[in-house]
């Protein structure tokens, strides 16, 4: 389930859940949800996910990590964006607070 809301500063937060045995990799999952907070279809997106990281290893640590029941937290930014990626498959995406821009609805 996916979620958009304002947090106390305004930013734009969109939460989901990665449900890694039906949705493809979790790399694909950031670009779906970078996608619905920029309200376009993800081949559309103006940010592109291999400008921050590398998706192939970002789908590896998280598969690996999943196998050994390890903790993981991966964050990052990607133009006027934080992600972050919890274990449980919680995606969150909001914008930098140094980087505020107008997010299209």
């Amino acid at each position: 389930m996916a979620v958009a809301t304002r947090d106390a500063n305004s930013e734009i937060v969109y939460r989901t859940e990665y449900d890694r045995d039906h949705d493809g990799s979790i790399s694909s999952a950031v670009v779906e949800a970078l996608a619905a907070v920029e309200n376009v279809e993800p081949e559309n997106l103006d940010v592109r996910l291999y400008d921050s990281v590398e998706s192939d290893a970002l789908d590896e640590l998280y598969r690996a990590t999943a196998e050994r029941s390890e903790r993981l937290r991966v964050a990052f930014t990607l133009d006027s964006y934080e992600v972050v990626l919890e274990d449980g498959g919680q995606i969150v995406v909001r914008t930098r607070g140094d980087a505020r821009r107008q997010v299209p609805r």
